[in-house]
């Protein structure tokens, strides 16, 4: 039976670079800031700590609810539909034990330090923030939103990929 599953996502950027996972699936590469579903009895808090270190291996501190989203599978990849609906909320992180300029690498690292990484997932790529319009991130609107002007952006970004 189909149902909405709450999810929690990071948005991580240190020095103008944000934190993506990179995954392979049926369009190709694409990209998705960490961040999943929400388990029974979990905080949207604990949630957002747990899947960054889970497909990341980074530890993060939570911050602010920086934006929102529904994802209906039927409206955006109905060929691949499978009643699939999940409701989103990112929340801006800072990274733990790690000085913000300590060479992040850049480009895609491999999954040495995640735990649990997604199926698909292949690595972890730092991203600088310009690039990310016209690149493989999901959802797209995300990308244009976080190249706004921050006192303009939505907090909800609605229906979107």
């Amino acid at each position: 039976m189909p149902h909405v599953r709450p999810a929690t996502r990071a948005l991580v950027v240190v020095d103008d670079r944000l934190l993506v996972t990179v995954l392979h699936g049926g369009t190709g590469e694409f990209w998705l800031t960490p961040g999943g579903g929400q388990d029974f009895g979990e905080t949207k808090v604990d949630n957002v700590v747990r899947e960054v270190l889970e497909e990341t291996g980074y530890r993060v501190r939570v911050g602010a609810l920086a934006c929102g989203r529904d994802y209906i599978g039927a409206h955006h990849f109905p060929e691949w539909d499978t009643g699939f609906q999940q409701t989103e909320l990112w929340f801006w992180c800072e990274l733990v034990g790690v000085p913000p300029r300590d060479g992040l690498p850049v480009g895609e690292v491999p999954l040495q330090g995640a735990v649990l990484p997604d199926a698909a997932q292949t690595g972890v790529r730092w991203v600088p923030v310009g690039e990310l319009v016209g690149s493989p991130l999901y959802p797209r609107r995300l990308a244009a939103w976080l190249n706004e002007d921050p006192a303009t952006r939505p907090v909800w970004l609605g229906d979107v990929n």
